[in-house]
């Protein structure tokens, strides 16, 4: 009888471990389309935050998701890399923004540089621009 009641507790206790691990390590991301956006800006106002006062900046809009609007000044596909775009600032860097997953030859062609451009993504902090990552492009 003990056995079997030992036996018991340790399956329990194995499929409790599993589940832990599964729901906080093994779990990816919700994509970003499904994810609503804390602030909306422009690109211009955004930089000039973090050119203003950095670390206040970071604590406002680090790890949170952003929609950004702009002008594109750059669209960058890197071999056996997601693709980013970046949008024109009033200040000395861009915002870089990496997209969520690569894009097709085609629709990379498709954004026109000095176009608007809004893209939603989750804001990483400043070197020199300002990173966003997991950026998908809005309608």
């Amino acid at each position: 009888m003990k056995r079997k009641t030992l036996l018991t507790i340790a399956i329990l206790a194995a499929f409790v471990a599993a589940y832990v691990v599964y729901s906080n390590f093994l779990k990816t991301a919700p994509a970003m389309k499904d994810l609503v956006a804390e602030f909306k800006l422009s690109a211009v106002e955004l930089y000039a935050q973090f050119e203003a006062d950095e670390t206040s900046a970071n604590a406002k809009f680090q790890n949170k998701i952003l929609e950004i609007s702009g002008e594109v000044v750059e669209v960058t596909s890197e071999e056996g890399g997601n693709p980013f775009i970046s949008l024109k600032t009033d200040g000395f860097g861009v915002i870089k923004c990496t997209l969520e997953s690569a894009l097709s030859f085609e629709a990379l062609q498709k954004i026109e540089i000095g176009g608007e451009l809004t893209i939603k993504g989750e804001c990483i902090g400043m070197l020199l621009d300002v990173l966003i990552e997991r950026s998908i492009i809005q309608p």
